[in-house]
């Protein structure tokens, strides 16, 4: 440690991100540091209520409120007029340090006066490097590489990668041109002296433009990859009213001209501009590239299906020919339209359930529109075999993504989690919060999360009864990963330190897997991109979807129709095991305390589980999907709903008390619909 201790003013700028910048608090908190640390939290008027929370919760912060949004470089200005420290760290509010992280940086620059500012190694939270942790100046040489994607192609390259500086060993000291605004380590005399920020630069580019001030200065820059932090890059910017693509190339720009205009011809200026823009060009597209392959594909799915049935009743493709490319383009054209309407390509792009609509419906108009434009009608054979493949495929590549997302190989989207499709989940650390926060996930099925156990240092006596597996020790992580198949951890913030969190999730990175925080005292989870609340159901003012009459009446219908299916089908195997087992009556409760009666086949040593159910679902004592089942030897347990075959009870294997299953049907019938039902069904079906 300094033989000086040093105050230190942490300086954070806040828009909308409440529960990222109360754990990011709670992280200085745990700094070792033994110098004097002083927290300014400058808010550019959120809604979320940011500084109530931290007001009622965090002691020890002060808080400047804004009636507008003033942007980043001005709110830091703000703080630093009210801070006493002799350095500053300017963080931003998506991050976690480590414990040790302060200490790093005073004792870095308290050994070397040449240098002005430090910056950490910046890691995202699925392990890996943060490129913009270490940057070069924009210059002509430097930027055009980088603008026209050749740093992509030639990673390595001192060339081609000069701006994010990707040669560069990430696990080394270098000094650098400029480090990331994320997290700036800079002594308060020199900021000072060089006026702060420039407010011209809203958002985006006063990092650049405060370390090139620096070497003006003739003070240096340095990447420090011994202190380290997570950040959830770009939460500040979700909820930001202006358009953050556009705002970026235009920092780019004033950073150009401010900086490397004079002495510049105009063909120079025009080319940086020409650069820039085709630059922000390309973002754009990648911006939209969901949108964009969603459409490729539903117009892909299309001409395959009419490439399909035409040979099937015309014996050629002579309608292609002959229609001049018309058909099936006008087909595409329309269900292109169709879809859209169903906002499969703005809200909902991988919505199965509203892919299905989508393609009977178009089925149905489709047939209607042949009818009134017979020169577009062929053959009906065409059109009907056509629309089926269409039927099937659009929701099908739709349903493969999902499945491809469960097992890691896709990106998680931000859309609704569907039952039919969890991903495998583990939950690093067994204290109360880790178990509190794994029993909420296991009685809510909108997370996305199938948390088969908790891993930790090692089990102890008191953590024997788990309501979930130990799965094993924390060394033994990667095998524990490879043998389950696990595609997310989430850490307990109260079991592990943050510098045992990040070092892990620096061994791990090769897996790909994705990684969540416990808040402490916080029923949320925090990843890149989302904040998962996973505290308990509030059933208070809710609306049960089962209870609506459309919901009742397709729900009845599905029962019906699969009961004789099924009952058609199996008859010959219940009639003959009838014949040669004992049949016996059991009472079970129904819905609103009713009671009905389930033949059963008894063998010899045990009950057999094979009931015949399907008499009762006929009945409507029973649903194919539904409560658990209840013998009225037990306690009324005064269902909500029909008891089933399954439910989503019978999705987890955990094991639920009564209060469980009243959480669990009050979120059944909340949530209710024909394609839940199905997914339900499928998912105990396939269970591994």
């Amino acid at each position: 440690m300094s033989l000086t201790p040093h105050k230190i003013s942490i300086l954070i700028v806040s828009y909308n991100v409440k529960q990222y910048l109360i754990h990011c608090i709670d992280s200085i908190k745990k700094s070792d540091y033994t110098g004097q640390i002083e927290i300014i939290v400058v808010d550019n008027n959120s809604f979320d209520g940011s500084l109530d929370e931290i007001n009622s919760k965090i002691k020890d912060v002060i808080c400047i409120q804004n009636d507008i949004n003033v942007g980043f470089g001005k709110a830091i200005n703000q703080a630093a007029k009210v801070a006493t420290g002799d350095f500053f760290l300017i963080l931003n509010p998506d991050t976690i340090i480590e414990e040790s992280t302060i200490s790093t940086f005073v004792n870095y620059l308290d050994g070397n006066s040449t240098i002005g500012m430090v910056g950490p190694k910046i890691v995202n939270s699925d392990g890996t490097l943060q490129k913009g942790s270490k940057r070069s100046f924009p210059t002509i040489s430097v930027a055009m590489p980088k603008l026209l994607g050749l740093d992509k192609l030639f990673p390595n390259s001192k060339w081609a990668g000069r701006y994010n500086l990707n040669y560069l060993n990430p696990d080394e000291t270098h000094k650098v041109d400029a480090i990331s605004g994320s997290c700036m380590f800079i002594r308060s005399g020199l900021f000072n002296k060089v006026g702060g920020f420039d407010e011209r630069f809203f958002m985006f580019g006063e990092d650049l433009d405060l370390c090139f001030k620096v070497y003006q200065q003739e003070f240096e820059v340095h990447y420090l990859p011994k202190a380290h932090i997570i950040h959830y890059q770009g939460e500040s910017v979700k909820s930001a009213p202006y358009d953050s693509l556009n705002a970026f190339y235009q920092a780019m720009i004033l950073f150009s001209e401010k900086h490397f205009s004079k002495g510049r011809n105009i063909l120079t200026k025009i080319v940086i501009r020409s650069g820039i823009f085709f630059r922000k060009l390309i973002s754009i597209i990648n911006e939209k590239r969901s949108q964009i392959i969603s459409v490729a594909l539903d117009t892909l799915v299309v001409l395959i299906a009419f490439l399909i049935a035409f040979p099937l009743r015309l014996n050629s493709l002579d309608a292609f020919v002959v229609s001049k490319g018309l058909i099936p383009g006008v087909y595409i054209i329309f269900w292109i339209m169709v879809c859209a309407l169903f906002e499969l390509y703005s809200r909902y792009i991988l919505s199965y359930t509203r892919a299905i609509m989508a393609s009977l419906s178009g089925f149905f108009l489709a047939v209607v529109f042949t009818y009134f434009f017979k020169q577009y009608a062929f053959s009906r054979l065409v059109i009907i075999v056509a629309t089926t493949i269409i039927t099937i495929l659009i929701p099908g590549w739709r349903i493969l993504a999902h499945y491809l997302m469960s097992r890691g190989v896709l990106k998680p989207t931000k859309e609704k989690h569907h039952v039919l499709f969890t991903r495998k989940t583990i939950i690093i650390g067994t204290d109360n919060e880790a178990i509190k926060i794994a029993n909420n996930i296991t009685k809510r099925f909108d997370t996305g999360f199938d948390v088969l156990g908790f891993v930790d240092r090692k089990l102890t006596v008191e953590q024997k009864d788990l309501f979930l597996p130990f799965l094993g020790s924390i060394t033994d992580l990667r095998d524990i990963v490879a043998t389950h198949k696990i595609h997310e951890i989430i850490f307990s913030t109260d079991s592990f330190s943050n510098q045992e969190i990040l070092d892990l999730m620096d061994r791990t990175k090769d897996l790909h897997l994705t990684y969540r925080m416990v808040p402490r005292n916080q029923e949320v989870l925090l990843g890149k991109a989302s904040v998962e609340d996973v505290g308990d159901f509030s059933f208070v003012n809710v609306e049960y979807s089962l209870y609506h009459r459309l919901h009742k009446f397709t729900k009845r219908i599905f029962d019906i129709s699969l009961a004789i299916v099924l009952s058609i089908l199996l008859s010959p195997l219940v009639i003959m095991t009838a014949l040669t087992k004992k049949v016996e009556k059991v009472e079970y409760w129904g819905e609103n305390s009713k009671r009905f009666i389930v033949l059963i086949i008894k063998s010899q040593k045990k009950v057999n589980q094979k009931y015949l159910h399907l008499y009762s679902i006929l009945k409507g004592d029973m649903s194919f999907v539904g409560s658990l089942l209840v013998p009225t030897n037990q306690s009324d347990p005064n269902l909500i709903c029909k008891p089933g075959l399954t439910g989503l009870a019978k999705m987890r294997s955990s094991k639920f008390n009564q209060s469980d299953r009243n959480v669990l049907d009050h979120y059944y019938v909340q949530n209710h619909s024909l394609t839940l039902d199905i997914e339900i069904i499928l998912k105990t079906i396939f269970r591994n």
